[in-house]
């Protein structure tokens, strides 16, 4: 399995404006704790998966900056990515090195935590709805 490659060709098949293809964004992020563990148990070097599902979150949070830039951003998506990061944060114990599985869920939720309406705020919010981002302690 490979996160970043699945990520790259369905982003590439998309028909039409990221706006109008958010529900299957969400999917992919939905299958995102799946992947990191495949790709995180993979034999011969863990790292590489872990860095190869990290490239393919990345690519899709990429996609929703830009969205997010033009207003476009829905809450489900924004939701989508921090349940998504909350179960990859919670299975980050069982792969290894832990460490740099969970070094890169924090950088991944840091760039979620650009999109609230006000990042440096204690309470985090989208559009005004609450955003808990307290499974990274």
């Amino acid at each position: 399995m490979n996160y970043n490659l699945t990520i790259l060709k369905s982003l590439s098949s998309l028909s039409g404006p990221y706006s109008d293809n958010q529900e299957i964004l969400r999917a992919y992020l939905q299958l995102a704790p799946a992947y990191l563990l495949l790709d995180g148990s993979h034999k011969t070097d863990p790292e590489t998966g872990v860095s190869q599902w990290a490239m393919g979150f990345d690519r899709i949070m990429d996609v929703l900056a830009a969205l997010h830039a033009s207003s476009q951003l829905e809450l489900l998506t924004v939701e989508a990515v921090r349940n998504a990061l909350a179960e990859c944060w919670s299975s980050s114990e069982s792969i290894s090195p832990t460490t740099v599985v969970q070094e890169k869920i924090k950088a991944l939720a840091g760039r979620l935590r650009r999109l609230m309406d006000d990042p440096e705020a204690s309470r985090l919010c989208f559009r005004s709805q609450p955003m808990d981002l307290d499974f990274l302690h």
